[in-house]
């Protein structure tokens, strides 16, 4: 029986209790995956990072092949038409009724591999306090989520291509670069709920240590909070999120709970030291530069094949939007290890602008070991592996500059 199946059946027939689901499903990941181990092998951060990104390689090719399949033979243009019947010919209504359809289905079908890697391999090393329910449940949530933004996103681009052939994608850039930044402010106040509890951090010295950190950097922020992580994983973070009057010092309680007020405040003064340093306007000013790069490739893409697979030679014929995932996903490819070393210098940066600025070289060593060891992260990935897909040094990298 397939995997997918299995996971199917077992939730059926054991949905009353979720442990012992969990449990029989984590000895089959031993047998057919890990093996079974214990001791060393059982909290691998090597191979724990080798299986996620096993999972994320599929994950990706599942999300090339099924576009170049639709497209190639023709399906994508019997599904136009088909839209357009139940659509009244609208573009823009059948453009979004076709994402919100093809994106549920690549979602169920990649639903197994989002199981094994977010709930069962987390399970398997310990790392996540979630039940199957409670991991279904967010799982929905970020479903409904990108639907919305999928629907959005796809309404505003085929208007746009009906109203400006010509210009379509430097009218898309700006309204989606207007968009993104919108997003990031709401982000802690409207997206990040969603999925997670806030409580305003309790009145006290780390509060005080805090918000005087961000006052002598001239750094306004609108309070300290606690990010209630630890009901879903044990792993450990913190964030300044949003900017302007929504920014706000996010501290996770299993932060709290594993380093002390000195570890904080090391870690605090890192992430202010990414506004300090203009990193987030830098970061506003990369992505948008993606998001127009992006879209002029599309546009040559869309032009270059208007008249094939079926397609009925216009720009707005919503036939071609796995031809638009396709680009877009490849456009993502690329740019991907280029925002990362980007990414890791800025990062390199906000690390030495915290232990100038508190001293605190130590404790930021400290930080660095204690994180690492909680998130399980690999503190020494693959060269090619870090430089390709991590946005932040390797953890061995950034407690090797801090001794100097």
């Amino acid at each position: 029986m397939g995997i997918s199946r299995s996971v199917i059946l077992l939730t059926v027939v054991l949905g009353s209790s979720p442990r012992v689901c969990d449990a029989w499903l984590i000895r089959c990941v031993d047998r057919l995956i890990l093996t079974a181990n214990t001791g060393q092998n059982a909290r691998d951060p090597k191979r724990y990072e080798r299986v996620k990104l096993l999972i994320g390689l599929v994950n990706l090719a599942i999300y090339i092949v099924v576009p170049v399949i639709v497209l190639a033979t023709g399906a994508s243009a019997s599904i136009r038409d088909s839209i357009s019947d139940a659509t009244w010919g609208s573009v823009v209504m059948g453009a979004v009724v076709y994402i919100v359809g093809a994106s549920i289905l690549l979602e169920l079908v990649t639903l197994p591999l989002g199981y094994f890697s977010g709930h069962i391999l987390e399970k398997r090393y310990g790392l996540t306090r979630r039940t199957v329910f409670g991991w279904a449940k967010d799982w929905l949530k970020s479903l409904a989520l990108q639907t919305v933004m999928l629907a959005v996103f796809v309404g505003c681009l085929y208007a746009l291509l009906m109203l400006d052939p010509g210009l379509w994608w430097v009218w898309a850039s700006l309204v989606f670069s207007a968009i993104s930044i919108f997003l990031a402010a709401i982000a802690p106040i409207v997206l990040m709920p969603i999925f997670f509890k806030f409580e305003p951090l309790p009145d006290g010295e780390l509060k005080d240590r805090l918000m005087r950190l961000s006052g002598q950097l001239g750094t306004f922020v609108q309070g300290a909070y606690v990010w209630k992580l630890g009901d879903k994983t044990v792993k450990a973070n913190a964030a300044l999120a949003g900017w302007g009057k929504t920014r706000r010092i996010i501290i996770s309680d299993t932060l709290i709970d594993s380093h002390d007020p000195d570890e904080i405040e090391v870690i605090i003064a890192h992430e202010l030291g990414h506004h300090v340093n203009g990193d987030i306007w830098r970061g506003i000013a990369v992505q948008v530069v993606i998001i127009f790069v992006s879209m002029w490739l599309i546009n040559q893409a869309l032009v270059a094949w208007s008249d094939v697979f079926g397609l009925d030679g216009t720009l707005h014929d919503y036939a071609n939007l796995p031809l638009l995932a396709l680009v877009s996903t490849l456009v993502g490819l690329i740019a991907l290890p280029l925002a990362n070393t980007y990414s890791r210098r800025r990062e390199t940066a906000a690390d030495d602008f915290a232990i100038e600025t508190t001293n605190m070289r130590s404790e930021f060593i400290s930080a660095m070991e204690k994180l690492g060891k909680i998130n399980l992260a690999n503190a020494e990935p693959h060269p090619i592996v870090e430089k390709m897909l991590h946005s932040h040094p390797s953890i061995s990298r950034r407690i090797a500059r801090a001794r100097g």
